[in-house]
Formats: structure tokens, sequence, C-alpha cells
């Protein structure tokens, strides 16, 4: 089975209908039927590693049609590429859990493919994106789930940071915020 790193924000549950809103705003929002769930398609700024993912899921889809780099016009593939400066990803996962006793739910971006996991997690776009998303929503915390690998915190609590969290977190009486955030996170969508 491949990767499939999600963006997780957990906001408050007054504020999803504000993120539904932003995100009908940036791009697209589709129902699936059950049990797939909503699946959105987000532009980002370009970024070496965003234009390079974006080439390669056009040369797949194109195959011998695929027209080399070196006369390569992102105007010519616009479902990829809407300005010269934006590139599209399709087919985002979001899911909503609520956390129980609380004011607050976890959202999560997943990406569907380990291609767009690898694109989640080295993309500086996609992730300041995400950081902006953060701090427009007043999240409480921000975090890029790498599954085994661990949580790459992004933004806590109206700050920027940058904290690494294994996926073991281990259960303390001194436990940090975020290591109760990912426990947390664990018990509603790694069951």
């Amino acid at each position: 089975m491949g990767l499939n790193y999600s963006y997780v924000l957990l906001i408050q549950r007054g504020e999803e209908s504000r993120l539904r809103t932003f995100l009908s705003q940036v791009g697209a929002i589709e129902p699936l039927p059950a049990p797939v769930g909503t699946c959105i398609t987000l532009t980002f700024p370009l970024d070496p590693v965003l234009l390079q993912y974006l080439k390669q899921a056009i040369r797949k889809r194109d195959g011998a049609s695929w027209k080399r780099a070196f006369c390569f016009r992102k105007s010519a593939y616009r479902d990829y590429f809407p300005t010269d400066t934006t590139g599209q990803l399709h087919g985002i996962d979001l899911a909503f859990q609520p956390l129980a006793a609380s004011d607050y739910v976890f959202v999560s971006f997943t990406a569907p493919t380990s291609t767009m996991s690898r694109l989640f997690q080295h993309s500086p776009s996609i992730r300041r994106w995400f950081e902006q998303l953060s701090s427009v929503l007043s999240a409480k915390a921000a975090f890029l789930d790498l599954e085994a690998q661990g949580y790459d915190f992004l933004y806590h609590q109206g700050q920027f940071v940058t904290a690494i969290f294994p996926e073991q977190v281990s259960v303390s009486i001194a436990a940090t915020t975020e290591q109760q955030i990912c426990r947390a996170y664990n018990a509603l969508f790694l069951l």
C-alpha cells in the first residue's frame, strides 16, 4: 500500500462553514458517494517541486504525445496551470472529524497517491499555503501527518512552528499540547 500523507488542521467547529466557503472560492469541492467522501481541487503558487509533479502528471496522462520540456508551455495545460504562476491539484480527499467533548474538529486534506504525498512533504508553496490557511482560520494546530514517520507541525496557537514528533507519541502526565493533539488525532483517524 502506498503513502497517504495528510495536512491536518485543528479548528473550532464554528470555522467549518468558513473553511468550506474559502475552499470553494480557491478551488472546487466535489461530494462523492459514500464511503469515498469529499474530493477537492486546490490551486497553489508554483514552486519547482510542484512544477515537476505537474509535468510528470501531464507526461503520464499524454504518454507519447507529451511535449518535450524544451517546448513546454503552461498555457497549453490550463487544467493543470490555471495561470502561469499557479498549479492545480485534483483529487485531494477532505474529511472532518469532530474531537469528542470539545468545540474543535480535525480537518484532513489527504493526498490520494504516494507521489502526491511526497509532493505534500517537499513543496514549500503547499506548506506555506496550509500555514496561511491555519492563520486565517485561527487554527489551534496544523501538521503534516507523515504516517509511520510521525507528525511535522507547522502551526500552533497562532505561531508558525517547526516540530516533528514520532508516530508513537509516548503518554506522560507532562505531555506537550502537540503530543496531546497527536494522540487525539490517532484515536480518531488511525483506528
